[in-house]
């Protein structure tokens, strides 16, 4: 490492800037510049034998996870395969397991290129490939066709598997970009060729924009049953350990800028600031790190990046999630108003009507409007609002519980926060109550009992203020 940096004008600040901007998005091609295991260990239940459905809010690292966990599969002799499903996001669920198909033949010849003499299964591919172009060239609608592909590309496994005597593993990236309503009767026909072959599929998707499973007819990947549960999702639930988690990611982009530590560039103050505005996602906080360190810089030898700079990067980024929320809509036709409706909802509730930035959910409300609170879950994908407590008691009535949010920083921050407002912050690994531009004392979550004290005083949001707005997402 070189010696500290005297201001954010350093050079070694310009390659970490390049890199947090560059390197923030994981891709196949691209991986993470060095992957942080979380406490949960997903990275070994990613590479175990049984299908998976990998949930999270965009950038919280489903792509890193899977491409880390390719490359470690690759390393043991497995056969990989990888399709980003965003590429096929206007295809119908035959077209799209067609173009996916095609490729799926291209496995035996790549696993065994080094071989003199091919085996079986090579050529088997290449008739099977052969006649799924001819399909293509025909457009793709031919029915009967594609549903006789299904047992000869699952008897094409069968083969590769016992020459390979290894595992497939097939990676599908952003399962949410296909309509809501091809996703089952895609994963249905690819499971299809999965059945009684080593080979497993590990898809990924934004929870609330994907439908894995319809049950009439029974289409798709049924969790529990055909199907594991993987959830990335780092929430504020535990801000501390959030903190702990990101700041180990940005410790690799420091050490790869030659820089000594983070707080050369972001005092302690930005760094927790840092953690509130990312909701805890870790593309999220990449971004934002790099977008607050050019804020600073624009102060003549400012010599580190500071809390009010990381409040004018968060309301840039709203825009970013703005255009995420076009895209997402895109997928499942006439979502983006009730989600744009809910919005708006809730920040006139909270910033006007009752001037804070946190808010509870009944959970017999959720249940008796589950559309809406699928809205409201929606929006939680996006990153406009944040978990904060996904059961919490009720002081006087046993047995009463609700679930606490708190409205993205990007909603309600500029440079500085608006005034008279009580804002949940993150100061020294607790979560703390302030009233912006009052003297009072910060109420600050140290103890339990402190911390559900705080909680409590958040204003119940009813969804029955939706019900202008509700159709069914998927």
């Amino acid at each position: 490492m070189g010696p500290d940096p005297k201001s954010l004008g350093d050079p070694r600040v310009n390659q970490l800037i390049e890199l947090l901007s560059e390197r923030s998005r994981t891709s196949e091609q691209q991986p993470s510049l060095r992957y942080i295991k979380d406490a949960t260990e997903t990275l070994g239940v990613a590479m175990s034998r049984r299908h998976h459905l990998i949930f999270g809010r965009r950038g919280v690292g489903k792509t890193a996870l899977m491409v880390e966990a390719k490359k470690l599969l690759d390393a043991r002799g497995a056969a990989t395969f990888w399709i980003n499903i965003q590429t096929m996001r206007t295809l119908s669920a035959s077209e799209a397991f067609l173009t996916t198909a095609a490729r799926l033949c291209d496995i035996p010849a790549l696993y065994f290129s080094g071989r003199s003499k091919p085996p079986l299964s090579v050529d088997q591919a290449t008739q099977l490939r052969a006649r799924i172009d001819d399909i293509l060239r025909a457009g793709g609608k031919q029915l009967d066709q594609i549903k006789l592909l299904i047992p000869s590309l699952q008897q094409l496994f069968n083969l590769l598997g016992k020459e390979m005597q290894q595992d497939v593993y097939l990676f599908l990236d952003d399962i949410h970009y296909l309509a809501s309503k091809e996703q089952p009767i895609f994963l249905d026909m690819i499971h299809a060729i999965t059945r009684d072959n080593p080979a497993w599929i590990k898809a990924a998707g934004i929870k609330h924009q994907s439908r894995w499973f319809s049950d009439n007819p029974p289409v798709g990947l049924q969790t529990g049953h055909d199907a594991g549960i993987i959830n990335l999702d780092v929430t504020l639930e535990q801000p501390a350990k959030a903190r702990d988690f990101l700041s180990d990611i940005l410790q690799t982009y420091i050490a790869e800028a030659t820089l000594p530590s983070s707080s050369d560039v972001f005092s302690r103050e930005a760094l927790d600031r840092l953690v509130l505005a990312c909701g805890g996602v870790p593309r999220d906080f990449l971004i934002l790190s790099a977008t607050a360190i050019q804020v600073a810089r624009q102060r003549q030898n400012a010599r580190a990046t500071g809390m009010q700079d990381v409040n004018e990067a968060a309301g840039q980024l709203s825009q970013i999630k703005m255009q995420e929320l076009e895209d997402d809509a895109a997928s499942s036709a006439g979502t983006a108003l009730p989600r744009l409706g809910l919005l708006s909802k809730l920040r006139n509730f909270l910033l006007e009507e009752k001037q804070t930035t946190y808010f509870r959910v009944d959970f017999r409300d959720k249940e008796v409007n589950q559309n809406a609170y699928e809205i409201m879950q929606s929006l939680m994908d996006l990153r406009f609002i944040h978990l904060i407590n996904g059961s919490l008691s009720d002081e006087r009535q046993a047995g009463k519980k609700s679930e606490v949010y708190m409205l993205d920083l990007s909603q309600f921050s500029g440079t500085r926060f608006k005034r008279n407002l009580s804002v949940l912050d993150f100061t020294k690994g607790h979560l703390v109550l302030k009233n912006t531009g009052a003297k009072a004392e910060p109420r600050t979550g140290d103890t339990p009992k402190k911390l559900l004290g705080i909680l409590r005083r958040g204003p119940l949001f009813s969804l029955d203020a939706v019900q202008g707005h509700q159709i069914k997402l998927l």
